[in-house]
């Protein structure tokens, strides 16, 4: 079962539903925020760069092929809860592309066509975050002292940082400095969410520095001063 093409979504697999992918849409990626303004008297338009990419919508045809116990009405219901019982951001990958994965969010209707008395045909479009997230990057770095990371993607990445230690620690990523104060046993830093937090508590008051670390295409140093024990990283290397 394995080797058929599937998708994963919420923490299920499509064939759980016996769904089959038989047509993925194209590997396209997201596009730039730009605003392009035109001025009167000036040849050329005045380009504005918005600083993000714009979400994208990935397609998916699937074939299904009811090989369970249920009827095909029964497996229609649980295909639906699947999708529709929860709104939000969710892992999605797909047996074609495994190295990576999305955060992809699901909201249209659903509507399958029986074409037979246990087989059909879906389609699906999944409304995905413009990063496409690396499994690897999702690995925890643990750092005892100070470093450097690798980032081989093209793009910048916003890691989670947990810094365990106490007192006052300053973290220094590239040439940018983040100080921490008042730290009892650690902290948090999310620079995805831009929070930095212990457990529920949110401790931004304890950070000051200008944004949050990022690591940039290429090699990344890490240093601190402070008592610190360690580093906990999740680089959260992405591509589009």
């Amino acid at each position: 079962m394995e080797k058929l093409p599937f998708l994963m979504f919420r923490g299920h697999s499509s064939l759980e539903f016996s769904l089959l992918i038989s047509e993925k849409g194209s590997y396209k990626g997201a596009s730039r925020d730009i605003s392009y303004t035109s001025v009167p008297g000036r040849s050329g338009d005045l380009i504005t760069d918005n600083g993000r990419y714009k979400n994208i919508d990935i397609p998916y045809k699937f074939s299904l092929l009811n090989d369970s116990e249920l009827s095909f009405a029964e497996i229609t219901h649980k295909i639906k809860g699947w999708l529709l019982s929860e709104s939000g951001y969710f892992r999605l990958w797909d047996s074609y592309d495994s190295k990576y994965f999305r955060l992809a969010s699901y909201s249209d209707e659903v509507n399958i066509e029986q074409e037979l008395r246990d087989t059909g045909t879906l389609s699906l479009t999944f409304n995905c975050k413009p990063q496409k997230y690396s499994l690897e990057g999702e690995n925890t770095v643990i750092l005892t002292a100070a470093g450097s990371l690798y980032n081989a993607e093209f793009f910048p990445s916003a890691p989670y940082i947990k810094i365990v230690g106490s007192g006052t620690i300053t973290l220094t990523v590239n040439n940018n400095s983040f100080t921490f104060t008042d730290i009892n046993e650690y902290i948090e830093i999310d620079s995805e969410i831009m929070n930095a937090y212990k457990g529920v508590v949110a401790q931004n008051n304890k950070m000051t520095g200008s944004g949050f670390p990022t690591f940039l295409p290429g090699n990344n140093t890490i240093a601190w001063t402070g008592n610190v024990e360690r580093l906990e990283i999740i680089p959260r290397w992405c591509c589009l």
